[in-house]
């Protein structure tokens, strides 16, 4: 790994934010520098990427789109975000059919970007009135937090997000923030005129967290899980609410889950739920390991939140992806391993690791889509080489698991 790499490995993947760039010009081109976070649209027409800007070289990190049948970035769809923007989160059909939402956190200002797409018709547009912007990001009405005295406190060094169904109109967002090792939760409405209002409805530390990295919902049990990046627990809680969203009635905070413990400092990086929101899937560091955690309903009505099984990978677990690319069509999660350069591939039922995907440098961010006329198709970031793998995970075809091109 190179010196520079070494450095923002210290700067960004730390989860610690380290200044700003003032004055700067605009990354050029329709792509990004970067790539940390990735999700698709469910189409499988297109690929959201977010550059993070993470040697400061320009004035802001950036979300562009690649067209998953060209392979290439899409001319005009680009949108400034603040510098070490993070964990990108996709709200399918926010306002309509192909009409979503992207939520981007960035430790750079402590504030959340929306940026409203476009992807009923052929082409593709997005919405966060970045021309009103004298320095091209997004206009404060998108904007939510920030550093200013007057801003709404999100938390220092927002990571991560999980979005619940609105309900009358109103979206309930949760916010996991590292540095106050907090969990706000806001209620969040849209303006007629576009971008959003948000107010806070909660805002609380878990008891015996550290750094919160990571949070999920389970659709089974209906229980948020915050993970720590320097904890070895796992803590689940509720946000008991009234019929609107519009107050919180209470948090409820459940028993913490115990991971393993060796002599790292680092513990959960990132998290997915299964498909049917019985297991917790956590990328690793100490040891690197895949976790599984059982948060299915047991015989008394009660989760049963209890780590089960602990896999081996490769080194520095990144972010992680499911696909139901196994034996007949068998949910697989995907690991990216970033000082190893690869991808673990792990069937979470046989508990066993089935591949590994060699890259030609660190992966960072992914994200798996069905993709019209191509199947299932993995997109990873390279993070320092400023491109993005595109791995066929097609089970009938010959050369699946394998880089089929680079979108640069």
């Amino acid at each position: 790994m190179s010196k520079l790499t070494s450095v923002l490995v210290l700067c960004s993947l730390a989860l610690v934010a380290c200044g700003g760039e003032i004055g700067l010009s605009a990354a050029p081109g329709s792509g990004v520098r970067y790539p940390v976070s990735l999700t698709a649209d469910p189409s499988g027409r297109w690929v959201y990427v977010v550059g993070a800007n993470f040697d400061r070289t320009h004035r802001s990190g950036s979300v562009a789109a690649i067209d998953t049948q060209t392979g290439q970035y899409v001319t005009g769809f680009r949108a400034e975000v603040p510098t070490y923007a993070l964990n990108v989160k996709l709200e399918v059909n926010a306002s309509g059919p192909a009409k979503h939402r992207l939520w981007v956190p960035a430790r750079e200002d402590d504030s959340l970007t929306v940026i409203d797409i476009d992807a009923s018709g052929e082409a593709l547009s997005l919405n966060c009135e970045a021309s009103q912007s004298s320095d091209g990001s997004c206009a404060p009405a998108w904007r939510i937090g920030g550093v200013l005295s007057s801003d709404l406190d999100i938390g220092k060094d927002p990571v991560s997000v999980v979005i619940q169904p609105a309900v009358n109109g109103t979206q309930l967002v949760h916010v996991a923030s590292s540095a106050s090792a907090n969990i706000t939760s806001l209620t969040v409405t849209s303006k007629p005129a576009g971008g959003v209002d948000a107010k806070v409805l909660s805002q609380f530390r878990p008891t015996g967290a550290v750094s919160p990295s990571a949070l999920v919902m389970s659709a089974m049990n209906g229980r948020i899980y915050a993970a720590d990046v320097r904890r070895n627990a796992l803590f689940p809680f509720q946000l008991n609410l009234g019929q609107d969203n519009s107050e919180a009635a209470s948090v409820e905070q459940f028993d913490g889950i115990s991971l393993p413990l060796s002599a790292g400092s680092e513990y959960s990086r990132a998290m997915k739920i299964s498909g049917d929101g019985g297991r917790l899937y956590i990328a690793y560091r100490n040891p690197n390991s895949l976790l599984i955690v059982d948060t299915s309903m047991s015989r008394s009505g009660e989760p049963i939140d209890r780590l089960v099984d602990t896999i081996g990978l490769g080194g520095q677990p990144a972010q992680l992806v499911l696909a139901p690319t196994g034996v007949g069509g068998r949910e697989l999660v995907y690991v990216s391993c970033f000082t190893t350069d690869d991808i673990w591939v792990i069937d979470p039922q046989a508990r066993a690791v089935v591949d590994v995907i060699r890259l030609p440098h660190a992966p960072f961010g992914m994200s798996a889509v069905n993709v019209p006329g191509r199947g299932w198709t993995l997109y990873a970031g390279i993070f320092s080489e400023h491109r993005v793998a595109v791995v066929n995970l097609d089970p009938q075809d010959a050369d699946r698991h394998s880089v089929s091109e680079f979108v640069k």
